[in-house]
C-alpha cells in the first residue's frame, strides 16, 4: 500500500477493482473536467466528503441557533 501526501493530509492509495456504471463515470468526468477515470473518482469522493462536512456544519449551526434553515433564509429577503 502506497502512502502519499495530499495537501496536509496523508492519503493511503491502494489498487481497487470495481464494476461501475460507465455512463455515470463518463458524465461525471465531463462535469468535473477531469482527464482520467481515477482523477474523476478521486474528485467525486472529495466532493462527497466536503459535502458531508458542510452538512454537519449546517446542522450544528441550526442546532445552536435554534432555527430551521428555511427560517434563516427568510431573515434575508432577496
Amino acid at each position: 500500500m502506497a502512502v502519499t501526501r495530499r495537501g496536509s493530509r496523508r492519503t493511503r492509495v491502494r489498487r481497487k477493482n470495481y464494476r461501475i456504471d460507465v455512463a455515470k463515470l463518463e458524465r461525471t468526468q465531463r462535469i468535473l473536467g477531469t482527464r482520467t477515470e481515477t482523477e474523476t473518482i478521486h474528485r467525486a469522493l472529495d466532493l462527497v466528503a466536503e459535502e458531508g462536512t458542510l452538512i454537519l456544519a449546517l446542522r450544528d449551526f441550526v442546532r445552536k441557533g435554534g432555527r430551521h434553515i428555511e427560517d434563516v433564509d427568510s431573515l434575508h429577503p432577496s
